[in-house]
């Protein structure tokens, strides 16, 4: 199961498991947001391939408008995904 939190300021806390089965709606709702987003990944749980592409999309979007995304909080097992993926090179990570 997956969740997302959109608070002001940007601030998106995330918790579950984000997949291709909540990527889509996680896409749609965070295209809504303009301006710097933090994602809180405190209670992420597990990250896919198609979470992973959901977040370089929005970091590419953000950026383009002169933006950023930063991820924080990360859990082992999602930082070991995002470095496996190269991202950690890519993505602002706190």
């Amino acid at each position: 199961m997956f969740s997302m939190e959109v608070e002001p300021g940007g601030l998106v806390r995330l918790a579950g498991r984000l997949d291709a089965a909540e990527a889509d709606r996680a896409t749609a709702d965070l295209a809504a947001i303009d301006g710097a987003v933090t994602l809180d990944c405190s209670r992420l749980e597990y990250v896919s391939s198609a979470g992973l592409s959901l977040m370089l999309i929005m970091h590419k979007r953000l950026l383009a408008n002169g933006h950023a995304l930063r991820l924080v909080n990360l859990q082992p097992l999602v930082r070991n995904v995002i470095n496996y993926a190269g991202l950690n090179r890519i993505l602002q990570i706190e």
